[in-house]
């Protein structure tokens, strides 16, 4: 798009206006939501530790954080947790100390999908917003 200098300012407020329309928001949600569908996927596949009940991986789930969803902006917040048993997050995560002194092992599951999930919400924004034009 070819513009002059005067003109420069009104160039610049319609490109902005674009980028804020509501399909681009939409579409950015859209992404985000996925992101936190597929985050749940694979923490409800389990992780390196040995489960003897099932319960702590079936009770992953998501949804939206609407404390965070910007009036500003109009783009939604989303977070993966663990229903019932948000307390062995951390704690298998991390590792504790043991009840007879020592420490029990770590079991870093969160953190993989965390940085896998990276990824792949800027992925499927991407697909997302290519949708859009």
């Amino acid at each position: 798009m070819k513009t002059t200098i005067d003109g420069l300012d009104e160039t610049i407020m319609e490109e902005l206006e674009g980028w804020a329309s509501k399909d681009l928001k939409q579409a950015i949600n859209e992404g985000m939501e996925e992101a936190a569908e597929a985050a749940e996927k694979m923490l409800k596949k389990g992780g390196p530790y040995e489960e003897k009940t099932g319960k702590y991986t079936k009770d992953w789930t998501h949804g939206q954080r609407s404390s965070r969803a910007s009036s500003i902006t109009g783009l939604n917040s989303y977070s993966v947790y663990n229903k019932k048993h948000y307390q062995l997050t951390h704690l298998l995560e991390k590792g504790h100390a043991s009840r007879n002194g020592g420490r029990v092992k770590a079991f870093p599951h969160i953190a993989a999908v965390n940085d896998t999930v990276g990824e792949l919400a800027i992925s499927k924004i991407k697909r997302n917003v290519e949708g859009i034009g």
